[in-house]
């Protein structure tokens, strides 16, 4: 799928449902009763009595499913403070419990990964 605006990036196909809510779940959101068929709304973890709400879409087939993600992924995005390119790696990505590698000049590859 070929989007309009240059800023979104393409990749907002690959999201599945069950991805984006175990992610949420991940980053300590929570479940709300559905109030909409076919969206699932998630709080957001807050201090505060304003925690942002977010709703991840659940019918992958639907004709506005790529245009829902795309919002869940700004709202998340702006509610955790972080670009949405990053969250959306997350949801699309593996899940890895090791910790991130290190960037720059001194960073080295895991024993026997290449690089093309």
């Amino acid at each position: 799928m070929k989007f309009r605006n240059p800023w979104i990036d393409p990749r907002v196909v690959q999201v599945r449902s069950g991805d984006a809510q175990a992610y949420l779940v991940r980053r300590g959101w929570k479940p709300l009763p559905p109030e909409q068929p076919y969206l699932l709304p998630f709080e957001g973890p807050s201090q505060d009595d304003e925690a942002p709400v977010v709703v991840v879409p659940q019918r992958e087939g639907g004709r506005d499913y790529p245009q829902r993600v795309i919002e869940m992924i700004t709202d998340v995005a702006l509610a955790e403070g972080r670009f949405a390119g990053d969250v959306l790696n997350e949801m699309i990505g593996p899940v890895s419990t090791a910790p991130p590698a290190p960037n720059g000049p001194g960073a080295s590859l895991p024993t026997g990964a290449t690089t093309k």
